[in-house]
């Protein structure tokens, strides 16, 4: 019967143990967290890249197409763009045709991820 009864009392983990295990858990998943959160950061901001050279790419097409500077009203209404131009942040793109930096295209401008404009943060299509 007593030794019945330690092997009762063996049986299952501890509440320490329980805990040990958690706690690597949690450590695990913040490490994991954090290595998503930075990729997903930086993917945000190459996409943001990505659609303002698109947009400074239509502009080109349309200028060269109607010898005249577009507005981005005017590129979605005439099926050069299919979405209207907004940042992975839900900001609007602006678009300033002809442009200030680029000598003979426009200027394409995200606000980034802070969606402020002319701040550090905002990518310009003159600097990609």
């Amino acid at each position: 019967m007593k030794c019945h009864r330690r092997r009762a009392e063996r049986a299952g983990f501890t509440l320490i143990e329980i805990l040990v295990v958690l706690a690597v858990i949690g450590l695990i998943a913040a490490t994991v967290g954090v290595a998503v959160h930075k990729h997903w950061v930086e993917s945000r901001l190459k996409i943001a890249q990505i659609q303002v050279r698109d947009v400074t790419h239509t502009v080109e097409q349309f200028v060269i197409s109607r010898d005249q500077c577009p507005t981005l009203d005017q590129l979605l209404a005439e099926g050069y763009l299919r979405n209207a131009a907004r940042d992975p942040w839900g900001t609007p793109l602006q678009l300033r045709c002809p442009g200030q930096h680029a000598r003979d295209g426009a200027d394409v401008v995200s606000a980034g991820p802070d969606k402020e404009l002319e701040t550090a943060d905002d990518i310009q299509s003159w600097k990609l």
